[in-house]
């Protein structure tokens, strides 16, 4: 142990007075008795004690100097071996993810990890920092760059536990960035590395895993619960379940519908060969869905999953021109779709329609902003292009067998009896062309959404077939973009990931032994032990033992 300011050490004169103080007689006073008979007996005694005995309170006088000694050295700065290390920077990594739930090693993973974290934070320094992250995508900062340990432990008391699985990588990332403004940093994880395959090979190189060792543990649990709408039928909907088992295992799964019980099915399931099953059912409104699965392992969090389906609204259709008794017999065989007619096309438009048709002549002069556009043989040039002349007997040669657009409606056998011959707006994607240039046309990837018939539906068999209800189909179901994706649960994770064991935590950091008390500056001890025996002088005083 060193002293930083040793010059302190000449402040031990003043020492000197305070035995001084104790030396010094104090001078009687007179006072005025009615007998000198008892006091003649004791004054040979008193004037005959030897020169040690004057010191009449000599524990006293110990405990002040050792007091005044422990002041003495406060002010000169003591340093110990680990105090004079190089500041520490630490970006720590708490690992929140649901595996962190498991109850084996006991109490729980997420329990042990913050207990290792507030031990590290309990042998911080003052000259020390810590930054802590969560290893969730986006990572979240619990606490920024501080040497505050009280600060620190709220954070960590505070931090959240996820419902599902995380990936670290993005924290790591992160973590490095952090790092750049400490160079001598280092990152330490606290977690049962739990992670998706090639995780950890993110691990930067040198860096701290400080691991949680599950032993060999047993769990079976739900790793897929996904609900999605069909894209072609609106009411249609598909389940599929999957569950994974890190030992063989047989039991049941009870499959709710709001509540309510709609199928109970044996599980089979093996780390060799997991267990997969599919509903399919009709159902135009809102629906939840729940799985429970009977077991009792150490993860109770992956054995439930929830799905929530949500309810179809109507498409409203706007159709401008004249009557047409077959696109309006489409629209009537189309589920939830609520059309209306204009005879002209109305500005602005009223209703929040989700769809304008226009046949002819009624094309607006620009695309509305809030509602998709399908134009019916529009006439002559505007946005959507340009026109170059008339084609008779035309043949359907090229269809985009990739649109969605198109999808299942069979384009390539339509005959057109007379169509236009276009030249398309720039940008604009062709899904159906013949030998002489594109037959349908448009943009429909992004707002504003437009989509072009070089043609009269009413001058091909079209009216024969059932290409032309298809596509109203699909261009109706493509502006369901929130009510046909997938609604999967979220769930934990992998459950083959939990039986990988973690690395030990290490006993040393940086090549130097971390002390097991509460790292405090020596200064605040020698002050804390020189408090202690002030309090110890004052009882004793006051007890008449050192008086």
């Amino acid at each position: 142990m060193n002293f930083l300011f040793p010059m302190a050490a000449w402040l031990g004169f003043l020492a000197l007075p305070i035995i001084a103080f104790y030396l010094l007689k104090t001078r009687q006073r007179r006072k005025p008795v009615s007998t000198l008979l008892f006091w003649n007996e004791l004054k040979p005694k008193i004037e005959s004690s030897p020169f040690w005995r004057r010191l009449r309170r000599w524990l006293s006088l110990a405990l002040a100097l050792l007091i005044f000694g422990l002041i003495l050295a406060a002010l000169a700065r003591p340093a110990f071996e680990w105090e004079k290390r190089a500041p520490r920077h630490i970006v720590a990594l708490l690992d929140n993810s649901a595996s962190m739930r498991a109850t084996q090693p006991a109490p729980s993973r997420w329990e042990q990890a913050k207990a290792a974290l507030e031990r590290t934070i309990a042998q911080l320094r003052v000259q020390d920092e810590m930054t802590i992250l969560t290893t969730e995508d986006p990572p979240r900062i619990l606490h920024g760059w501080t040497s505050s340990q009280r600060a620190l432990r709220e954070a960590v008391a505070g931090a959240p536990l996820l419902e599902t699985g995380s990936d670290p990588r993005a924290a790591l990332a992160l973590a490095r960035e952090l790092r750049q403004l400490r160079p001598e940093a280092s990152i330490v994880i606290f977690s049962d590395a739990v992670w998706p395959a090639g995780a950890e090979e993110a691990l930067p190189e040198g860096d701290v895993l400080r691991g949680i060792d599950p032993g060999n543990p047993v769990n079976t649990g739900i790793t897929l619960f996904a609900l999605r709408r069909s894209p072609v039928a609106p009411g249609d909907w598909q389940l599929e379940a999957g569950i994974t088992a890190s030992a063989p295992f047989t039991g049941t799964l009870e499959l709710l519908r709001d509540g309510v019980p709609m199928d109970r099915v044996p599980v089979e399931a093996s780390p060799e060969k997991p267990w997969r099953k599919h509903w399919r059912g009709s159902n135009e409104g809102a629906a939840r869905f729940t799985a429970h699965l009977r077991t009792a392992d150490l993860l109770a969090a992956d054995d439930q999953a929830e799905a929530r389906l949500e309810g179809l609204r109507p498409l409203r259709v706007l159709l401008v021109g004249a009557a047409d008794p077959f696109l309006e017999a489409v629209l009537d065989s189309v589920p939830l779709v609520q059309w209306s007619r204009e005879e002209t096309f109305p500005e602005p438009l009223a209703g929040n329609p989700d769809l304008v048709i226009t046949r002819g002549e009624t094309a607006p002069a620009a695309p509305p902003a809030n509602a998709a556009l399908l134009l019916l043989n529009p006439q002559g040039n505007g946005f959507w292009g340009e026109t170059t002349g008339v084609l008779r007997d035309v043949a359907v040669a090229e269809v985009d067998a990739s649109a969605r657009l198109l999808r299942h409606t069979g384009f390539g056998a339509v005959a057109i009896g007379e169509a236009q011959a276009w030249r398309p707006a720039p940008g604009s994607t062709v899904l159906v062309s013949g030998m002489e240039g594109p037959l349908i046309f448009g943009r429909w990837d992004r707002s504003p959404r437009w989509l072009a018939f070089g043609f009269d539906p009413g001058t091909s068999d079209l009216m024969y077939r059932t290409a032309f209800p298809v596509l109203i189909g699909n261009l109706l179901q493509s502006l369901r973009p929130d009510e046909t994706a997938d609604a999967t649960a979220r769930l934990p994770g992998p459950v083959e990931s939990a039986l990988q064991p973690a690395a030990p935590a290490p006993e040393e950091e940086g090549g130097a032994a971390i002390p097991w008390w509460p790292v405090f500056p020596g200064w605040w001890w020698a002050l804390l032990l020189a408090a202690g025996l002030l309090v110890l002088e004052w009882g004793t005083y006051h007890r008449r033992i050192t008086d």
